[in-house]
């Protein structure tokens, strides 16, 4: 299939999983014969990801890596790959994986007809109670509030770079940016496709999607957005510049 594919794999303190990360994505975009590269974000890692991320820049042409001077968290650097991705589509995959390698292919097939193709996260086995009660909360406030129709807003998705470039990622100091993408993509009238996703447990490392300051977080940038997406409308509150169009 001819794509283009940057993987994006966004890391903070992540020295035991990248090596295996790029090694088993690389050995399936291979099999699949898609053009790919890596972009390594090393989000102000205190171990020695940075130090393991420029060996694999060093010893592969198709892997870059930036450096992030302090941890600004996943949505910093996610904005950081928008802006630096040479892929025609963009995939983030942790440093963990959280998907096993082989299951890569429903993203790719699902491509042509999609502007993001949404993975479905189709076991939650390895979440506590409280994260499964936080997990289902956060999709019904998005499909109640946002009118979406989607099952998941914060697992793995691949997106067209094009699509990503139209909108402003305001939200990145929080999980919501998942969603905020999503979101937007719909208001802008882009095809969002869902794929169901085999989960692969987190062998290594420690996950920090489930911090309380993070969660708040992301309920005051969810509520925050709703009542801007209210005031403006869905297409002018997801165009690029809105804050400075509403203020004009």
């Amino acid at each position: 299939m001819s794509l283009s594919l940057t993987v994006f794999v966004p890391a903070y303190n992540e020295e035991k999983n990248l090596p295996h990360c790029v090694d088993a994505v690389t050995d399936k975009l291979t099999r699949l014969n898609i053009a790919h590269e890596f972009l390594i974000v090393n989000d102000g890692s205190r171990d020695k990801t940075a130090e393991i991320a420029q060996q694999l820049s060093a010893a592969r042409s198709n892997v870059r890596v930036i450096h992030h001077r302090k941890n600004g968290g996943i949505g910093a650097a996610f904005v950081t790959a928008i802006q630096n991705a040479r892929g025609e589509w963009l995939i983030l995959i942790p440093a963990d994986l959280a998907l096993e390698p082989d299951e890569i292919h429903h993203y790719v097939e699902a491509a042509p007809d999609a502007d993001i193709v949404v993975g479905l996260r189709t076991d939650q086995s390895d979440y506590t109670i409280l994260r499964k009660i936080v997990s289902w909360t956060n999709i019904k406030l998005v499909q109640v509030l946002f009118g979406m129709k989607e099952r998941q807003f914060q697992y793995i998705s691949m997106y067209r770079l094009g699509v990503l470039r139209q909108m402003d990622i305001e939200y990145w100091q929080s999980a919501f940016f998942h969603a905020e993408v999503l979101i937007k993509a719909k208001a802008l009238g882009k095809k969002l496709v869902e794929v169901e996703i085999k989960y692969a447990p987190r062998v290594s490392g420690k996950p920090t999607g489930a911090r309380l300051k993070l969660i708040l977080l992301t309920v005051r940038d969810l509520f925050h957005f709703w009542l801007r997406w209210l005031r403006l409308g869905p297409l002018r509150a997801s165009k690029r510049n809105t804050i400075a169009n509403a203020e004009e």
